[in-house]
């Protein structure tokens, strides 16, 4: 190994590399960062234990490229010589070592260095080696290197170890062996949105009739032992394409891609004759009867929620009706045609200039001056009054119109903090604005807000997105993220705590500003369990050097409490509600010290 690199450079790039720990391509780029720092020719990740007899690698680089995985034996190789603690290092001549290894004899390898892979018990879990065509010169730092590596690859491992078996707990009905509902609804978010086939997504909700008498009468382990006989046969003798659920404790759900009602009501026929013979269970014969709710919908346009929705009304009219199938129809809900009217009068509202922005204030803690704002979609109906954010907000997020909404918010704030300054009044501190998911995954973000921003500064913005969101596209996240900080808006990440984010993530993010989520704020400062949340939050966002910002402050007692604590500023009724423009102006926006 030549020094390629010095010692401070080789270092720094590996930890440069560990940092993509928890990212999915984390392994094959850790072998091919290790291959260039270590400069040599082949780097191997490799699962094998103790006891093992062949090794299967996992991220295997050599001659320049990632290459495909391979399992070989371990007999009569530098590999079966690591031991379950210390390096194993071959300087030179580990062909005349090892000559029955036939690959190291084909590829020309002169030096070896292998690290065993262990988990947080010590226990070995596999193999970190790297291999040279020349002898090792630094086999000292080669060998730290990847002594620090193999550590955090044996993380890694354990993690994916425990992440699969969690999963496992997590998504498996133990009396049927199916998926449960969480795999369900997970399946349902994650199907794919664009079918080349051009097939929907038909979903039937399976409900055995009376089945709770069954349990009463037979007891419970009896019923059980009729769910999984049912789940045998529905699995045994549906199609492959089709995915099947429990979904509760008497329903099972079926998906399956179709292309028209009919194929969906032929499927669901299909099923209803896997009843039509008694199921054998603890020495009785037991005749089951089934209705069932089905639902379609364009894979494009699929919401899996929804979709449930429907096929759940459909299921209760089959039950109401004695029908045993029925598909769902739009008259079998007059939920869905309210939605459709709310739809197309907040539409209406938004292209008709009927929508307006409240701003809410923020307050310095210590201080007890006003710090900054919120600024926060309203909507008001002539005929409804006021429709509420959780209302229409969701609806524009599914029907795609959260771009144009954001797009009107932005300049619409702007516009305010303009007319504010014409007037003589200054806004200390940003103002907020809300991004959504939507907006983030649209490629002109960037464009658009440069446009809508024009007339004032962007560091007078700061723009506010949920830590769950981000992560629904992370890495197109962060790369619209650090461009419009290029130009000067700031990030705070809302609701934190309530949704997932890994903090690998976190710390690249750049967001000056963390919002904790009111669902935390609450119940402090009598909840032990809020109060060390909280105290946590701002711990990390201390050490992170990030603002905090509190939501929901209701109480002085909270306000009082979060100061105490290190939080630096708060927004909620206690200091004051989102109100209209000219009302904050007049209330806020005038040299007077705020009273807390």
């Amino acid at each position: 190994m030549q020094a390629r690199f010095s010692t401070e450079e080789i270092f720094r790039q590996l930890a440069d590399v560990l940092t993509q720990s928890g990212y999915p391509d984390f392994l094959p780029t850790l072998v091919q960062r290790l291959a260039e720092i270590l400069d040599v020719e082949y780097c191997l990740i490799a699962e094998a234990t103790a006891t093992s007899t062949e090794a299967r690698t996992i991220a295997l680089w050599g001659q320049g490229q990632l290459l495909d995985n391979i399992t070989y034996p371990l007999k009569g190789t530098p590999c079966e010589t690591v031991p379950e603690r210390e390096p194993c290092v071959y300087a030179q001549g580990v062909c005349q070592v090892f000559p029955d290894d036939v690959l190291l004899v084909d590829l020309g390898v002169e030096s070896y260095l292998g690290m065993p892979i262990l988990n947080t018990s010590g226990q070995k879990m596999g193999i970190l080696s790297i291999m040279a065509t020349k002898p090792l010169q630094m086999p000292e730092i080669g060998r730290e290197v990847l002594r620090i590596a193999a550590a955090q690859v044996g993380a890694e491992l354990e993690r994916t170890q425990s992440e699969r078996f969690i999963r496992k707990l997590t998504y498996r009905d133990n009396v049927t062996q199916l998926p449960n509902r969480a795999h369900l609804l997970e399946k349902l978010q994650n199907w794919p949105k664009a079918d080349v086939s051009k097939a929907a997504l038909g979903l039937a909700l399976i409900d055995i009739s009376r089945f709770k008498e069954l349990n009463d009468l037979f007891s419970f382990k009896v019923g059980d032992e009729l769910l999984a006989a049912v789940a045998g046969r529905l699995r045994q003798d549906l199609p492959e394409s089709c995915y099947l659920a429990r979904y509760s404790a008497d329903q099972f759900a079926l998906l399956s891609p179709v292309y028209s009602v009919r194929e969906l009501e032929q499927l669901c026929r299909q099923v209803q004759k896997l009843f039509m013979w008694p199921f054998h269970c603890a020495g009785k014969d037991f005749a089951l009867h089934v209705n069932l709710g089905c639902a379609l919908v364009a894979s494009d346009e699929l919401n899996g929620p929804e979709l449930l929705r429907f096929a759940s009304i459909a299921l209760a009219e089959a039950k109401s009706s004695g029908g045993g199938l029925k598909v769902f129809e739009p008259s079998m809900s007059q939920a869905l045609s309210q939605r459709q009217i709310v739809l197309e009068r907040f539409m209406l509202a938004l292209r008709s200039g009927k929508l307006s922005l409240h701003y809410q204030p923020q307050i310095d803690l210590a201080s007890c001056q006003l710090s900054g704002a919120e600024a926060l979609c309203r909507w008001y109906d002539e005929e409804w009054g006021w429709v509420r954010p959780d209302t229409f907000i969701p609806l524009a997020e599914e029907r795609g119109l959260m771009p144009e909404l954001g797009n009107w918010v932005m300049q619409t704030a702007c516009r305010q903090l303009n007319l504010w300054q014409q007037r003589g009044y200054r806004l200390p501190g940003r103002l907020s604005v809300n991004v959504s998911a939507r907006q983030l995954d649209n490629e002109q973000l960037v464009s658009d807000f440069a446009t809508c921003s024009s007339g004032i500064t962007p560091t007078q913005i700061e723009l506010e997105v949920t830590e769950s969101l981000i992560m629904e596209n992370a890495e197109r996240s962060l790369r619209q993220m650090a461009e419009l900080e290029a130009m000067g808006f700031s990030w705070a990440i809302d609701d934190f705590g309530t949704g997932y984010s890994s903090l690998a993530y976190l710390t690249r993010f750049r967001a000056s500003t963390l919002k904790i989520d009111r669902a935390f704020i609450n119940n402090i400062p009598g909840d032990h369990h809020h109060n060390m949340v909280v105290k946590t939050i701002l711990a990390m966002a201390k050490s992170l050097d990030m603002l905090t910002i509190a939501e929901g402050v209701e109480t002085a007692e909270q306000a009082a409490y979060l100061l105490q604590l290190g939080c630096a500023r708060a927004q909620g009724y206690h200091f004051g509600k989102p109100v209209p423009a000219d009302e904050f102006a007049e209330r806020w926006l005038k040299p007077l010290a705020v009273k807390s």
